[in-house]
């Protein structure tokens, strides 16, 4: 049976369907439940600032941490965890959030003299009142029952920053949080906040914050098996062993972001699909409405300069920035500084003192790229060729080669040139050959031989592949390419990158990722050139470039 999990909404999923494909977070929710679990009335006490974009799973991590506090025997109950919307518009001061405190505690409680304690002080206008009445009754609560109170606050960042706002106000918080002995905040944000990163704010170096990072290839794969197991989908399953190469070339795009590998899972499991591309753009479907409502809360200088930090290279800087929006530089710094604020983008310091600008959240940057520029489109297009060509299974290398050899015989036997068949023959020995070397010095050295022998048939090879019709071309030169790279011969690198670029149609586009990476060999490997490029191209550029170096990287 399927069982139907909220992307957006987690905090209405069943706390045990949430255990179930939990993945990568255990560590962290071992230490924090066992911390809490050890704490006594009196002891001190750490807070926490959960950092990560959005669907990373901060709010699948608090659920969860609820559920098992929850759940601990009465007799050994330490705490009552309170877990706010994430969304506390009527909360814009520290005696609002202390009235809607009272109130979470005395419905999860049922005390009753806690809930009439919040009909009192719930219409008081006087908030020094208010901060007295409550702080009294919640010190009381807590005292005869020997237990704290875990405030769980989801986007502490637009509360502190766009609600509260005020100095006086959030310093009154932190002294609340310091001089009772009963309250735990653990909250979350999708960026660093600077009332955390300020040495002038009242919360600096207050929370211990932890990053909430992606998960790698293996996490994901662990999270659709976990969700397939949840639902019984043994079809999936099957997909999942057999696709397994395709699942990881399209890690790149998703970025091991858990909400949109639960989103991969939803449509994979109601049609089973074989590109990558068809992948792509069915999660692409999926988000746009979401990223669409997401663009109308930003205003139209905002989308601007939204847009144009996603289309242009990875790391742009205010004054680059300026001059392709044609804008004032003053307004786009403050208006990168809105932006930042709001989670859509974030900074980082580069070389030569300078500030860069990136969108933290790769699906968004290439969901920009995807629906506002063919010539974006078409990098992404060629980047998951790329991916698919590195993650084929052996199974699939040979299916290629098979299909290459059948193909280019046929043309030899009609008059073709017989150089491009010895050259794919060749081709697919060294390929035998290194999977059946026991060393690696043997199968470096027969990639090295089979490769610089036939580099003088690369136009005639770049020429037949060309001619093709049915639109592999760019993945099958993309497994000769591979070979190169795996030759550790820095001039037969040259020589099939130069010849496929020049001789195939729109290869200056296709085998971009192949181009930077004979620059970045060639220059002695200077860092700057990765610096620039997309998360993507950078991680297809270290792929082509540990190839080079006989590490193998993502065999």
């Amino acid at each position: 049976m399927t069982v139907i999990l909220h992307h957006y909404r987690p905090h209405l999923d069943k706390p045990e369907d949430l255990e179930a494909i939990s993945v990568a977070r255990e560590p962290l929710l071992d230490e924090m439940f066992a911390r809490l679990q050890r704490w006594e009335p009196g002891a001190s006490r750490q807070h926490y600032l959960l950092i990560g974009p959005r669907g990373i799973g901060k709010t699948h991590v608090l659920r969860l941490l609820q559920h098992r506090l929850s759940n601990v025997p009465s007799s050994e109950r330490k705490w009552f965890p309170l877990s706010f919307a994430e969304e506390q518009y009527a909360v814009t001061s520290v005696p609002d959030l202390l009235i809607e405190t009272l109130r979470s505690l005395a419905e999860v409680s049922g005390d009753r003299a806690l809930a009439e304690r919040y009909q009192r002080v719930r219409r008081e206008s006087d908030d020094q009142a208010v901060v007295d009445l409550t702080l009294d009754a919640l010190r009381s609560f807590c005292k005869a029952r020997a237990c704290g109170v875990l405030l769980m606050l989801e986007n502490v960042d637009r509360l502190l920053q766009d609600q509260i706002k005020k100095d006086a106000q959030i310093g009154l918080l932190r002294k609340i949080l310091i001089e009772e002995d009963w309250p735990v905040l653990i909250a979350t944000s999708p960026t660093y906040l600077s009332d955390v990163t300020d040495p002038q704010k009242p919360f600096f170096e207050f929370f211990q914050v932890v990053v909430l990072d992606e998960l790698s290839p293996e996490g994901v794969e662990t999270l659709l098996r976990k969700r397939a197991e949840l639902d019984g989908d043994n079809d999936f399953l099957a997909y999942l062993k057999r696709y397994r190469s395709r699942l990881r070339a399209l890690y790149h795009f998703s970025g091991g972001n858990p909400r949109l590998t639960l989103m991969l899972y939803d449509l994979l499991s109601r049609q089973a699909l074989t590109d990558v591309k068809i992948e792509l753009n069915g999660l692409l479907n999926q988000l746009t409405p979401f990223y669409q409502d997401r663009m109308k809360e930003v205003g139209p200088q905002e989308a601007k300069i939204l847009t144009t930090v996603a289309l242009l290279a990875e790391g742009v800087t205010p004054t680059e920035l300026a001059e392709e929006c044609r804008m004032d530089r003053t307004l786009v710094s403050a208006l990168l500084s809105r932006l930042e604020k709001a989670g859509y983008v974030h900074h980082e310091p580069r070389a030569r003192k300078q500030t860069v600008y990136t969108i933290p959240e790769r699906f968004f940057r290439i969901w920009h790229q995807m629906t506002a520029s063919r010539h974006a489109r078409g990098r992404i297009q060629y980047l998951l060729d790329f991916f698919s060509t590195w993650y084929a299974a052996p199974e699939e290398r040979d299916e290629v080669w098979g299909r290459l050899l059948t193909q280019f015989r046929e043309g030899a036997e009609r008059g073709g040139d017989a150089g491009v068949l010895t050259l794919i023959a060749s081709l697919k020995d060294e390929a035998d050959n290194v999977r059946g070397s026991t060393a690696a010095a043997s199968g470096r050295n027969a990639i090295n031989g089979a490769v610089a022998g036939v580099v003088n048939a690369i136009p005639d090879l770049a020429q037949a592949l060309n001619l093709r019709a049915d639109g592999t071309r760019v993945i099958d030169a993309g497994f000769f390419l591979r070979a190169a790279f795996r030759s550790g011969n820095l001039e037969v690198v040259q020589a099939f990158v130069e010849g496929f670029v020049s001789g195939i149609d729109n290869g200056e586009e296709a085998f971009l990722p192949h181009r930077i990476a004979l620059d970045f060999l060639r220059s002695n490997r200077d860092l700057t050139i990765l610096s620039r490029q997309s998360p993507e191209m950078r991680e297809a550029v270290e792929l082509l470039v540990s190839t080079f170096d006989q590490k193998e990287k993502g065999d």
